[in-house]
């Protein structure tokens, strides 16, 4: 199974947002920002089978982003990816899907840090800090399990940004 850790893109500041953060949206900036990081992960060629987001709007918008430049049916939400839940709580969601499954996972930091630290090496802690718009890809054996996952890469949005205008 390949799994896709994705950070939502550039949000509105918290300190001028004044309604319900979960509402946050993204800025102006970050959708395009988001647009050409898409189109970058989309010269990858990865096959998504599932997209799943967070409920919460700046990682949804994200979602959105990559399903229209991927191509792709539907976004699930779950609460497993908002800021607050524990990492192994995205195990029973990703063992639902077939052992062959593509998926792509929308959230946010520090949570996407944690989750991704969690599946490589089984520990609650932070491995690498996710930029706004930067995505790792994974591997794992289903089921999958903390600690067994496999690091294949991990880009900037910059990084991914290049990839598109090369592709």
């Amino acid at each position: 199974m390949e799994i896709y850790l994705i950070r939502h893109a550039i949000a509105e500041d918290r300190e001028n947002w004044n309604e319900p953060d979960e509402l946050r949206p993204l800025t102006k900036d970050g959708e395009k920002k988001m647009r050409r990081v898409a189109q970058g992960l989309r010269a990858l060629d990865p096959k998504f089978t599932h997209l799943y987001s967070s409920g919460l709007t700046r990682a949804r918008q994200t979602a959105e982003i990559v399903r229209k430049a991927l191509k792709l049916e539907d976004i699930r939400e779950t609460e497993a990816l908002t800021p607050d839940a524990a990492p192994q709580e995205i195990l029973p969601v990703l063992n639902e899907l077939p052992a062959n499954a593509v998926a792509g996972l929308v959230g946010h930091e520090p949570h996407m840090s944690s989750l991704l630290g969690f599946l490589l090496t089984g520990q609650r802690g932070s491995f690498a800090v996710f930029k706004k718009g930067g995505i790792a890809c994974v591997e794992v054996n289903h089921p999958v399990d903390a600690g067994k996952a496999t690091l294949r890469w991990m880009m900037e949005p910059r990084q991914l940004m290049a990839l598109g205008k090369a592709g």
